[in-house]
């Protein structure tokens, strides 16, 4: 299968170097704001892609923006060392790490709510609840949003089609991914890479 040929878990990115593609000023500052307002959710994997943006910008702005790069470094570090405490009506520790590993390792798959709660040993209503106050989305939103960060990455570190994509990131095909990606971010993802890339572009 085309999904096979790509890489699955966001815990290799450096599968991607000989292919890397621009990032904009626009992209480095939304992805930053959204470290300030969210951080990192506990027991999750980090999001690979904002902070391969977030290094890679800091690097470029050591020379004329110290205190730029100082800031995309520290939001960077922010992403890597979440707060490992549990929240009041949340998910204990273990079970945090063990559902986010276990969704991050099935990302390009079929992922449901009973079988996450089954990797915690809870009811499927109990683990909703506890879900949702762990990691501040419903179960389906939050595995939505995991995968739109993957097809994000995919689509600013490599040149494969979002047929491929979408596959990669465990949507149906390319139309249900394109209405997800529409969902969360306003856009089509068609237009959100290329504005990614033109927006380099016109920088340099």
């Amino acid at each position: 299968m085309i999904a096979e040929s790509l890489p699955l878990r966001t815990s290799a990115p450096t599968e991607f170097g000989a292919a890397q593609r621009p990032f904009s000023g626009s992209l480095i500052d939304e992805r930053w704001l959204e470290v300030e307002r969210r951080g990192a959710v506990p027991g999750q994997a980090p999001d690979l892609a904002t902070i391969d943006l977030l290094v890679r910008e800091s690097l470029e702005r050591l020379e004329d923006d110290m205190s730029a790069a100082r800031r995309y470094l520290a939001a960077a570090r922010r992403l890597l060392s979440p707060d490992d405490d549990s929240r009041p009506g949340g998910l204990l520790p273990w079970q945090v790490k063990r559902v986010g590993r276990y969704i991050d390792e099935r990302i390009e798959r079929r992922i449901t709510l009973a079988e996450a709660a089954e990797q915690v040993r809870l009811s499927t209503s109990h683990f909703s609840r506890c879900f949702r106050v762990s990691f501040g989305l419903p179960f389906t939103k939050h595995v939505t949003r995991k995968r739109i960060e993957r097809a994000r990455w995919l689509m600013i570190t490599g040149d494969h089609s979002l047929g491929q994509i979408a596959l990669a990131c465990g949507f149906a095909d390319q139309a249900h991914f394109t209405r997800a990606f529409n969902n969360l971010t306003g856009e089509a993802p068609g237009r959100w890479r290329r504005q990614v890339t033109e927006g380099e572009h016109l920088r340099q």
